[in-house]
């Protein structure tokens, strides 16, 4: 079921059938999990050696408004907070790509490791959008990933008139978006979209023989730090089920006619 529901919120918000998933409890475990594949594709010694087999530092990019989950996993991960390059942004306060570029330039010069690039759609500060298009043109040049936070706004991108707000984040690697904050499901209910979910088991998957099995089932354990699981794709199921793709869209265009209503005053 969980496999489905991540696939009916795929379709939801229009994501190519490439994308597949898991879900988390929050945007923060998504996130982390993210990054800990990309440091694995970055860094593949790290899984067995540790960090400490690289001599060169990793660094992680995002805006001066990127969420602070991201500072969060990169402590986690053990790269470091001082490893987090802030980007400036424009006047529409998204990420300029071409500061990214530079950055990324420098740091491949001075020998550090551009492991991750978080680029924001719907920042929490001020619901701004990094221009991920541009940036994962960036991202292909550097040959970095490029993991996308649409905690918030995702499911906005299940309106045609909004899509264009979401153009290129079906060229990230990963993408995480929340149906508990804005799809009526109750807390706590994350969707991390991967690209290739492969890249995420090999940074994790760990498989003993009292948690080997023959079934030939999708274990999904494999995908993010926790072995035991909650049962959170049944709520997804009810909401879809009682709403439908076509309510969820009509409540998400009135939720935007009162802000529209909300700004104008």
């Amino acid at each position: 079921l969980e496999e489905r529901m991540v696939d009916w919120v795929r379709g939801f918000v229009g994501l190519p059938p490439e994308f597949a998933g898991v879900i988390q409890d929050t945007a923060s475990s998504s996130t982390f999990a993210a990054l800990l594949a990309a440091r694995h594709r970055a860094v593949p010694l790290a899984r067995t050696a540790g960090l400490a087999a690289s001599a060169r530092p990793g660094r992680v990019y995002g805006s001066a408004l990127t969420h602070s989950s991201i500072d969060k996993a990169v402590i986690a991960a053990g790269l470091g907070q001082g490893h987090l390059v802030r980007i400036p942004v424009d006047d529409a306060r998204g990420m300029r790509p071409a500061a990214l570029d530079r950055a990324l330039h420098e740091d491949r010069d001075a020998g550090r490791i551009p492991v991750m690039v978080c680029a924001t759609i719907g920042t929490t500060s001020c619901a701004s959008v990094d221009p991920v298009d541009a940036i994962a043109d960036v991202c292909a040049e550097h040959d970095v990933w490029l993991h996308v936070d649409a905690a918030y706004a995702g499911p906005a991108a299940s309106l045609p008139e909004l899509r264009p707000r979401f153009a290129g984040w079906e060229r990230a690697d990963s993408i995480v978006l929340n149906p508990h904050k804005w799809m009526s499901v109750p807390l706590d209910c994350s969707v991390l979209l991967g690209r290739d979910l492969d890249a995420f088991r090999a940074s994790l998957a760990l498989t003993p023989e009292y948690l080997a099995s023959d079934t030939g089932a999708t274990n999904l354990m494999d995908v993010g730090l926790a072995l035991g699981r909650r049962f959170r794709s049944l709520k997804l199921w009810f909401v879809f089920r009682r709403m439908g793709a076509a309510g969820l869209r009509e409540m998400i265009e009135r939720h935007c006619a009162l802000a529209r209503s909300f700004a104008e005053r």
